[in-house]
């Protein structure tokens, strides 16, 4: 009797399948490793423009002039969070609070979990002031505000602001 050998078969079969889960794991992924879409992940300059003013809108934010807005972002789902990345100089730091009505002030702190999605990273910061506080939006839904300025120095100052509705 003739014994069969079903173990090149197998392994044919195995590759086979393997190929296929590879090619329908990838299927519509673009492979660049970030988002394209300007509503979330990383966004290009001309649509910062437009999630800057929509941030502002949502969450009662007033960028003072004389501020640059270093990038901003945005993620919808079942929460909205916008994300802003400004630079600007002491004054500009306050003029953003008062007009703002932001209803805390900022306080020294050592470290923060939040991530930055523009300028310095954090963790070399030599001073961090942080302060947040709940605003009420036109529709009546609470937006909560989280604003981190990292003092580079005396003149320049990097504001992150968090606004979300969760």
């Amino acid at each position: 009797m003739r014994r069969r050998n079903f173990g090149s078969a197998r392994m044919v079969w195995l590759s086979i399948g393997l190929v296929v889960a590879a090619v329908a794991g990838t299927a519509g992924c673009s492979g660049s490793g970030h988002d394209e879409n300007p509503r979330s992940g990383a966004t290009p300059s001309e649509s910062s423009t437009i999630i800057t003013k929509e941030a502002t809108e949502f969450g009662g934010i007033v960028i003072p002039d004389d501020a640059s807005v270093l990038d901003a972002r945005t993620e919808h789902g079942r929460d909205t969070l916008y994300r802003l990345a400004l630079s600007t100089g002491p004054e500009g730091v306050q003029q953003l609070l008062r007009a703002s009505n932001f209803s805390t002030p900022l306080v020294k702190v050592f470290r923060v979990a939040e991530t930055t999605i523009a300028g310095p990273p954090l963790d070399t910061s030599p001073s961090i002031l942080r302060a947040e506080d709940e605003y009420r939006g036109s529709d009546g839904k609470s937006i909560y505000r989280i604003i981190i300025v990292d003092e580079r120095d005396q003149a320049t100052r990097y504001v992150h602001i968090q606004l979300f509705d969760t």
